[in-house]
């Protein structure tokens, strides 16, 4: 049979938490950052051409759509100095040819703050909606109990699959 060893792994819904707390149906969406690096060129005397290379990573920077308009989600999003750990659970369904062949957690951590609250629009028969940018110093995915990455800023720590990508250079810091 020839679809036998396909697998379709689906993420279609989460939870989201901010400091500990359920914010369950009150998003409507959320963009998450990933780790990404910041390339810089490098051209040579002697070269033929020249080099794109990795130079370290740029801001990480999330987005929460609101669908909730209540005192809790609007004290959450007014204050700049607070800095807040949000946390995105789902659950993955992995399918086969053969139906659901596991429900694996996935989990998202992310450490910031809210510097962007958006403003408010208020329409006729329409429900309020907010978007907060959330500037994110901490992020971590983990799948199925693996993480798969882990990246702080502050701490100048990035594993992938649990393999530090930054000891080397740090060690070479002296840190």
């Amino acid at each position: 049979m020839a679809g036998q060893n396909l697998q379709i792994n689906s993420l279609y819904n989460l939870n989201v938490y901010v400091d500990g707390v359920s914010y369950l149906g009150r998003c409507e969406e959320v963009d998450v950052p990933f780790p990404k690096s910041t390339p810089g060129d490098y051209k040579g005397l002697g070269m033929a051409g020249e080099a794109e290379l990795p130079m370290g990573f740029g801001k990480l920077e999330g987005r929460i759509k609101w669908k909730s308009f209540d005192a809790q989600v609007m004290s959450l999003v007014v204050n700049p100095f607070a800095f807040h750990m949000f946390q995105f659970r789902g659950s993955v369904d992995q399918i086969t040819a053969f139906g659901r062949a596991a429900q694996l957690p996935v989990v998202l951590l992310l450490t910031g703050w809210i510097k962007d609250p958006d403003k408010l629009q208020f329409k006729h028969q329409a429900a309020v909606e907010n978007t907060s940018t959330l500037a994110v110093q901490h992020s971590e995915l983990t799948i199925g109990g693996l993480q798969i990455f882990m990246y702080d800023v502050f701490a100048n720590v990035f594993t992938v699959n649990g393999v530090d990508q930054l000891a080397q250079f740090n060690a070479n810091l002296g840190a």
